[in-house]
């Protein structure tokens, strides 16, 4: 059974656009901090909705990077109104040893006993490629019930700023999916 699940992630790794990159260039055309909007679209019911997200992307160590975000989902258009919910989220990878992706890099805590990931267990596997279109960032998760969950964003430059592709996944169907666009700022 457990084969049976890194054989599904190997398999996933190896079909995602990028993922068999050899040369990695550099970060520093991303590297920044940007601030924008985002269009999410559910596309199972159809819903629409309007976020606000900022976004820096940093050295982290001496070859990888920290991708650091905040959404704001709006109500009606407005952040100044009750039910808006304010979202932050930070990851940051490393190398992978061939140097052809990243992988996450868990942020140090002298405080908390290091854990071994548990995919089975719902904790997510994440990792970074970045090629001429833009950096991916993945997320799988194997769920509960037994299906999987792959989430990826893609970053990449765009006139002034970088402009967002995320996908949610869910058993190889797209059920979300958010476009967006962020101006460089200092």
């Amino acid at each position: 059974m457990r084969l049976r699940w890194l054989t599904l992630l190997l398999l996933l790794l190896l079909s995602v656009p990028g993922a068999a990159s050899a040369a990695v260039p550099s970060l520093e055309e991303l590297f920044g901090s940007y601030t924008g909007y985002a269009e999410v679209v559910d596309l199972v019911t159809g819903e629409r909705e309007r976020r606000e997200m900022d976004v820096v992307i940093e050295r982290y160590q001496r070859r990888g990077f920290r991708v650091r975000w905040t959404n704001v989902s709006l109500v009606d258009g407005r952040r100044d109104v009750p039910g808006v919910k304010r979202r932050e989220m930070a990851v940051a990878f490393k190398p992978a040893p061939d140097g052809s992706y990243f992988v996450e890099a868990p942020e140090y805590n002298p405080f908390r006993r290091k854990e071994e990931i548990q995919p089975l267990e719902g904790d997510p596997i994440r990792w970074a490629v970045l090629d001429d279109s833009g950096l991916y960032i993945y997320s799988f998760v194997v769920l509960l019930d037994g299906r999987y969950e792959l989430q990826m964003y893609r970053r990449f430059p765009e006139r002034e700023g970088i402009g967002l592709l995320y996908e949610r996944i869910l058993d190889g169907t797209v059920v979300k999916r958010i476009t967006g666009y962020a101006v460089r700022t200092e």
